[in-house]
């Protein structure tokens, strides 16, 4: 063989070896999720991490601004028109947070600036700094620590909303780069390695101290990245090389602490300056800053099993303790210790055929606390290494322990009980007995024949139930078909709440054997499924660090659509500001169908997120979701779901909190004020027009009574005039007649009147009176003439209707129709005291077309029914 063959293959050799050594190393201290576009991510170019301080996270990649809520990304879109020049600023992204809805984005020579409450960028950044009176050009801008915004300007650095200006000397030979504050003091940081400090009491400059000697400033004056720490400054600067720097603001002092021969990207602080995390060309660096021990990742590996080689563009450390690793070209990695709960061994780890299936059936222990498995036909035994990693060693059958034969061929069957088959069966402490269904789980409590049964929508992982077994704390854990099941039985009343394990935690891709769970004398479980198996260790389990943040409001849907910021819905906006900043929102009486949408920022594990809710004036009591699983209440990733329809107008008060742990309800709430207003016709004002108009009705009708009372009566008092009248024209003529009789020979045909209740009438002549008589008569004699009106009236008198019109009125004060109508009556009247006819044979007798039409005129003139007249009379009698 050449020998240069030789010495490529030894130097192979040697780079597989170390790439297993970097592989384990990152194996057992991080396991990075991976998030890409293919999650919503804009691109996979990341720029710049930051965190906002309602929990969500920023990621600025080469497109976009990213904003992320644990499960959606919303974007923020730039036009040209929003880009201010900086002439002074060559270094990369930069983004600082002011008070608690600006954002300012640095890049070379570009600054922009995002309103949060409107999720836009603010537009014409000039005349933003003229309205602040800031009129010249700016070189750079900074925020410092205390959320100070200080704008470097010709000579001067000037702070934005208090108008504190410090002059700067001209010195043409150093370049501003960072800006930071303690307390009263200002620090200024240079490419040349300065730090200047001043007093922002007195204004003036207190003392300057150099990072390096001036030979090393070409090295690191080209970059300046200031972390702020606990007793100082970290600095991260680059140039031909990239350096870590640290100053003591107590001994006014600095430190060199790390350096290398290539560019430093970002810079992370561990709380309590115990560790240093630096991102670089490929992989990050983790510096202990007690002990000044360095350890380098340049690979990174997902918990899919890929391996990630590219620059690392930017590390960030959340609230919760997440690390996130923002690519160059690989999108987002995100790690937190207490991720990956169970240790997964995969079919990598199993010396078969790359076609040969991977399917662990059952374990064993032996005396001497070694562990045994059973894949198929073959048999190994699980060794750990010094370094906590385990390996599989392959037994022979004949070389196993006697004790072990029986339990290794153990074959997984159906399980009998109550005369039925189950996938799985239990009887635990308690003396329940659970068993599994490919449907469900079901629970048996004491001699009930009844059971409980538990589905998804319950909190279990799948439906399909595998094993079930009992640990030493009396946890019940349940293998599915997609994940693992630990339920927790409170042992005072008797509550169960589940935790469920997923690939997030380092469960199988697969599904898990059936009775394939054991637990070893030290109490670690394992799980045996498809290509591979799972170790749980309960006294290692990692400690999760609860949700730290409030639920953030994230959306409100109307009639099933999203609400959007800013937009008019019917005459109203809902929403003047974005729902993370909303805290009050008024809708319409007919906008009462709604849903919010709120999410936990559960970036450890959004499926394993507990949801309680409620809205006062509605829920009686809080209700409570799982977010992963398939109730109505969330969408199965995390976010919450809470939707009420036909909300009647009011005031009402949602409030929701979550959990990781269904059995902790520590966290703070989040609360939002709803007003429903109810329609105009509903309201207050509404309701006072009505009393008022009520109350004017109510006048006008009294008005009106009275006013058609007043009228009835006097139309009365007139016929009861006119009728005496008439009485009074009767005897009249009635002598008139008698005189005639006895004056004269000539047989006059007498005027028989008929008697009408009179009295006070006024004189009449004798041709009137002759007149008056004759139009009695003419109406007598056609009294059974229902048609009888006032033309044939006319017509007999021999006289026009309009002169008979004028006539009686001049006599009178009646109208012809009316003096036909009460002559008539008066008649009836007589037949009605008389009391030998009926109603309607003393209707047909005296003209009126039926009796309810001289019921109706007889009561008119009399006050009384015909009925009731002829009642008094009789009494009268």
């Amino acid at each position: 063989m050449p020998v240069n063959n030789l010495k490529n293959i030894k130097i192979a050799l040697f780079l597989f070896l170390c790439l297993r050594i970097t592989l384990t190393t990152c194996a057992a201290d991080f396991l990075f999720t991976s998030i890409n576009t293919s999650q919503g991510l804009s691109d996979n170019q990341i720029r710049f991490i930051l965190q906002l301080p309602d929990g969500r996270m920023v990621f600025t990649t080469s497109g976009n601004v990213n904003l992320y809520d644990g499960v959606h990304f919303t974007y923020l879109h730039r036009t040209a028109e929003d880009v201010y020049p900086l002439q002074q600023y060559d270094g990369y992204y930069r983004i600082y947070r002011t008070g608690d809805s600006l954002l300012w984005v640095k890049d070379n020579h570009k600054l922009m600036c995002i309103d949060l409450y409107k999720e836009q960028y603010v537009t014409d950044l000039s005349s933003y700094f003229r309205d602040k009176h800031i009129s010249c050009p700016l070189e750079d801008l900074f925020v410092d620590d205390l959320g100070r915004t200080w704008l470097l300007i010709p000579g001067a650095l000037q702070e934005l909303s208090g108008g504190m200006r410090i002059p700067l000397p001209d010195n043409g030979s150093r370049v501003l780069q960072d800006v930071n504050a303690k307390d009263d003091a200002l620090y200024l940081f240079y490419d040349t390695g300065e730090l200047v400090s001043y007093d922002l009491v007195n204004q003036k400059e207190t003392y300057a101290a150099s990072a390096y000697p001036p030979s090393e400033r070409d090295d690191f004056r080209r970059t300046s990245l200031v972390v702020k720490g606990s007793k100082g400054f970290y600095q991260l600067r680059n140039g031909h090389k990239g350096g870590l720097f640290y100053f003591d603001w107590q001994n006014r002092s600095w430190k060199k602490i790390f350096e290398q021969n290539y560019t430093l990207n970002t810079l992370v602080i561990l709380p309590g300056d115990e560790k240093a995390y630096i991102s670089c060309v490929h992989g990050f660096w983790i510096i202990d800053l007690l002990d000044g021990a360095h350890q380098y990742l340049p690979l990174l590996q997902t918990r899919k099993g890929q391996i990630v080689s590219t620059e690392i563009s930017t590390i960030f450390q959340d609230f919760q303790g997440g690390l996130w690793v923002g690519t160059l070209n690989r999108g987002l990695l995100y790690y937190h210790p207490a991720m990956h709960k169970l240790a997964y061994i995969g079919r990598n780890s199993f010396p078969v055929p790359p076609e040969e299936d991977v399917a662990v059936e059952c374990f064993a222990e032996d005396k001497a606390g070694n562990i045994y498995l059973k894949n198929h036909s073959h048999i190994y035994r699980l060794a750990e290494d010094k370094d906590d990693s385990l390996s599989l060693i392959p037994v022979a059958a004949s070389s196993i322990p006697s004790e072990l034969s029986a339990p290794l061929q153990r074959n997984a069957a159906s399980c009998h009980f109550r005369g039925k088959d189950y996938t799985a069966l239990c009887t635990d402490s308690r003396g329940w007995t659970w068993v599994g269904t490919s449907d469900g789980l079901e629970l048996f409590t004491d001699n009930e024949q009844a059971s409980r049964i538990f589905y998804c929508e319950n909190g279990l992982s799948n439906n399909f139930v595998q094993a079930i077994h009992e640990d030493r704390h009396h946890d019940i854990w349940v293998t599915t078909s997609n994940g693992i099941s630990r339920i927790h039985v409170n042992p005072d009343s008797h509550d169960i709440s589940f935790t469920n394990f997923n690939r997030q935690d380092g469960a199988l891709e697969g599904e898990y054997m059936q009775g394939a769970v054991f637990e070893a004398s030290d109490g670690t479980l394992y799980f045996g499924g498809i290509d591979g198996f799972n170790v749980f260790r309960p006294d290692r389990e990692p400690i999760a660090p609860g949700l730290p943040y409030a639920p953030v409001f994230t959306a409100l849907r109307l009639y099933g659509e999203k609400v959007n910021t800013g937009e008019k819905y019917g005459d109203r906006i809902i929403l003047p500001q974005t729902p993370p900043y909303t805290e009050n929102i008024e809708l319409d009486y007919n906008q009462n169908f709604l849903t919010f949408e709120f999410s936990a920022l559960n970036y450890l594990n959004g499926e394993r997120t507990y949801y309680r809710y409620r809205l006062e004036g509605v829920d009686k009591d809080w209700i409570r979701v799982f977010a992963g699983g398939q109730n109505g209440g969330t969408d199965g990733t995390g976010i919450l779901q809470a939707s009420y329809t036909d909300l009647s107008p009011g005031k009402y008060t949602f409030r929701v909190m979550a959990s990781d742990n269904i059995l902790q309800w520590d966290g703070r709430v989040t609360e939002l004020s709803l007003i429903i207003h109810a329609p105009w016709w509903k309201t207050n004002t509404a309701y006072t027009l009505y009393i008022i108009t009520l109350l004017l009705v109510t006048v006008v009708g009294i008005r009106l009574y009275v006013y058609w009372t007043r009228k009835k009566m006097e139309r009365r008092h007139k016929e009861e005039i006119l009728l005496l009248r008439i009485r009074n024209l009767i005897e009249q003529c009635n002598s008139y007649e008698a005189e005639q009789k006895a004056r004269s020979e000539e047989n006059n045909p007498p005027a028989t009147c008929s008697v009408v209740e009179t009295s006070h009438a006024p004189k009449q002549d004798a041709a009137e009176s002759a007149f008056l008589a004759r139009a009695i008569e003419q109406v007598e004699k056609n009294l059974h003439v229902s048609g009888y009106s006032v033309e044939q009236l006319s017509r007999d008198l021999c006289m026009e209707r309009t002169g008979l019109y004028r006539k009686l009125v001049t006599m009178l004060d009646q109208s012809p129709s009316l003096f036909i109508r009460n002559i008539r009556l008066q008649r009836a009247a007589q037949l009605l005291a008389e009391g030998n006819l009926s109603i309607t044979e003393i209707a047909e007798r005296t003209g009126f077309s039926s009796s309810s039409y001289l019921s109706k005129c007889f009561q008119e003139m009399y006050g009384c029914r015909p009925s009731e007249y002829a009642e008094k009379m009789k009494k009268s009698t």
